[in-house]
């Protein structure tokens, strides 16, 4: 069964109606990781209401936290509003109504793309509006026995005289750089001290003062258990970091059961996503990889599946360069495998290979299969960039009779993302220009034989992908040459460099005629 549907049945076990709730800290863009939970929150969620249950997502947006450091993509007089929080902090680029509306705004849309659409709450604005105001006053009347939860589960000592709550200054508008010391059943007496942001030390202002409960936030473990609370929270997503022994979910689960007397949710944990050389993603890295530039280069559907064709807990890289292909290719046989064709899989493995597909969708299932591969689009569109063109093309080698008006728009998104993948990601040798004349190159005789050969073969061969593969292949088994040494003169007499992309789908977007002559000439 696949995980999807492990979690949505075990989910219905406990109940009907479920809340799925994920939180992001606002603190610059949202880059892909960000998407991960919200992501694996929708598609259990969909799960749980195909099975006949009710599932409602809101996305957390956790713009009161405070900026903690700044990233390298936010201008260097960011550095003004360090240990500010975030719904405070104005637009970096003068364009959105504030720091928090020009990054989750865009970060909705592109989720929204892949048919992911949670209600965004602004924590902020839940604390500014009383929401939170019964949980914020258990919170600091039972401070003792919450110093006692995090202590016994985390090891970690507030001291006797901790008070769960961050005020905001006052004075320089701060929630890092201030300590809550006194509590009156109304108000929150405070100093602004300076604090601890990762590495970093932010200085205080040294004001003193007192604060009602909206002025602030309870610290993160216990708004986290404050929040499953208030909001009836069953399942939520979260990074493998957070379910560590005696870590951010154990305590907020204690927190949760014993001091709010609510059932904490059932958790999902999942892997972080790693770029090449193994680097985890992050914000701070300057260069980020978003959902929706993965999104303009896979598909919306391919974008999906990379989060659904394996366990939440496995491991997950990405390479927007060829991994894409690869990561396409694999979409692609996902999707023929669902609908009957044999791709030699494992028995085993194939009904999840399908749950993986149809967890993919955008738009519903398609009624059939009408697929031209990613790889084989590669080539087309360097070929010709017009839009008749390519699908002339394409009739000499795929199917493509018949499309409906949905499968032709589906096309055209994948021809788009293709063109955007070659503009952005794509590595040097899979570019490449067609050569319209004879290059000048120098062809021994012993490499005309072998493409007087393949000529007779290129004239009567299937005009597709894998027999001109084939072709190409076994002329170089019968002359005794190593297949890459007849893949490199191919490129070299068409594109005049020892490189490209698949050969055969290269060939394939070509008129037979124009091939056979450039072989022709060259065998000569």
């Amino acid at each position: 069964m696949h995980w999807v549907d492990v979690y949505a049945e075990q989910l219905l076990g406990r109940g009907k109606k479920h809340f799925v709730e994920s939180g992001t800290s606002i603190s610059g863009e949202p880059h892909l990781g960000s998407a991960e939970d919200l992501i694996i929150s929708d598609g259990i969620a969909k799960a749980i209401i195909e099975k006949g249950g009710e599932c409602k997502a809101i996305w957390a947006m956790d713009d009161l936290d405070g900026l903690r450091k700044i990233p390298k993509q936010l201008p260097k007089e960011f550095e003004d509003y360090l240990g500010q929080p975030a719904f405070k902090l104005p637009c970096p680029d003068g364009c959105c109504a504030s720091f928090a509306d020009h990054f989750t705004r865009p970060f909705l849309e592109n989720l929204a793309r892949i048919d992911v659409k949670p209600e965004p709450v602004s924590v902020a604005k839940m604390y500014q509006d009383g929401k939170y105001d019964n949980v914020v006053r258990i919170a600091m009347d039972r401070a003792a026995e919450i110093t006692a939860i995090i202590k016994e589960v985390s090891g970690s000592d507030r001291g006797d005289d901790w008070l769960p709550f961050f005020p905001i200054c006052e004075n320089c508008g701060r929630i890092l750089t201030t300590q809550a010391y006194a509590w009156d059943g109304q108000r929150i007496s405070y100093r602004c001290k300076g604090g601890i942001a990762g590495k970093n030390f932010i200085k205080g202002c040294g004001h003193e003062g007192a604060v009602g409960i909206r002025q602030g936030k309870l610290p993160w473990r216990v708004e986290w258990a404050s929040r499953w609370s208030h909001l009836g929270v069953t399942f939520e997503p979260m990074g493998k970091d957070l379910m560590a022994s005696g870590g951010t979910y154990e305590t907020g689960k204690a927190i949760c059961e014993r001091i709010f007397n609510s059932p904490a949710p059932l958790a999902v944990p999942y892997e972080w996503i790693v770029i090449e050389g193994g680097k985890r993603l992050g914000k701070s890295a300057g260069r980020i990889l978003t959902i929706g530039e993965l999104i303009d280069i896979a598909t919306p559907e391919i974008a999906r599946y990379f989060f659904f064709r394996s366990k939440p807990t496995s491991h997950k890289d990405i390479d927007f360069g060829l991994g894409i292909t690869k990561l396409a290719e694999e979409y692609e046989i996902a999707e023929r495998t669902y609908f009957g064709q044999d791709m030699g899989l494992p028995e085993k493995e194939i009904e999840d290979v399908k749950r993986n597909y149809t967890a993919s969708q955008i738009s519903g299932i398609p009624e059939r299969l009408s697929q031209v591969s990613y790889s084989h689009l590669i080539s087309t569109v360097q070929v010709t960039n017009d839009w008749d063109h390519i699908l002339e093309k394409l009739a000499r080698t795929d199917d493509i009779s018949g499309m409906t008006q949905a499968e032709e728009q589906r096309l055209k998104v994948k021809v788009e993302a293709v063109k955007t993948w070659l503009a952005t990601h794509a590595p040097e040798d899979m570019k490449f220009q067609l050569q319209a004349e004879h290059p000048e190159i120098e062809i021994s005789a012993e490499e005309k034989a072998i493409l007087a050969k393949l000529l007779g073969k290129l004239e009567k061969a299937e005009w597709t992908a894998e027999k001109l593969h084939d072709s190409i292949h076994t002329t170089a088994v019968e002359s005794g040459i190593k297949a890459g040494a007849m893949f490199n003169l191919m490129y070299r007499i068409f594109l005049n460099r020892t490189k490209g992309p698949r050969l055969g789908y290269l060939l394939a977007s070509l008129d037979r005629e124009f091939v056979v002559e450039r072989v022709r000439h060259f065998s000569t």
